[in-house]
């Protein structure tokens, strides 16, 4: 960007880790399973690391699949070594895969249409020890059981 200009607007980060843009079209410079924006946009209006990130893409108001059924996309930055991908997220819009709508059906965005971008995922290598976790439910449960047996 040439200075002065303003920065790209999109994504908006809606909720942690939740982004909201536009599907800027698709290109033959991001492979299947990839999704490419700006990366401007990426750096200025996200906290996405397209080194270790993979998020899930869906079409804002349609129904998401469960987690375990979805794929997951690598976040691919555009800049001059995709210049056609690139040309198509001018504001930070998501770029797509040529085959996307071929391996997505009904789930693959069209141009103009509002994508969901969600990386909670990232947050689930946060979560403790399953075992420590089972102990502090069972830790709970006792709790609340009355000196009885029964439960409060």
């Amino acid at each position: 960007m040439e200075p002065g200009e303003p920065s790209p607007p999109l994504p908006v980060e809606t909720l942690r880790d939740w982004y909201v843009t536009v599907c800027g079209g698709s290109s033959p410079e991001i492979g299947l399973y990839q999704i490419g924006i700006n990366r401007e946009a990426i750096e200025r209006n996200t906290s996405l690391d397209p080194e270790t990130d993979r998020v899930r893409v869906t079409i804002l108001g349609h129904v998401r699949r469960p987690v375990l059924m979805d794929r997951f996309f690598e976040v691919v930055p555009l800049d001059a070594r995709r210049p056609a991908a690139l040309q198509q997220s001018p504001m930070g819009e998501a770029v797509f895969p040529e085959g996307d709508g071929v391996l997505r059906r009904n789930q693959a965005p069209h141009r103009g249409e509002e994508v969901l971008i969600n990386n909670v995922a990232r947050r689930l290598d946060r979560l403790p020890d399953p075992e420590a976790l089972a102990q502090i439910l069972q830790d709970i449960l006792r709790q609340q059981l009355r000196p009885d047996g029964t439960n409060s």
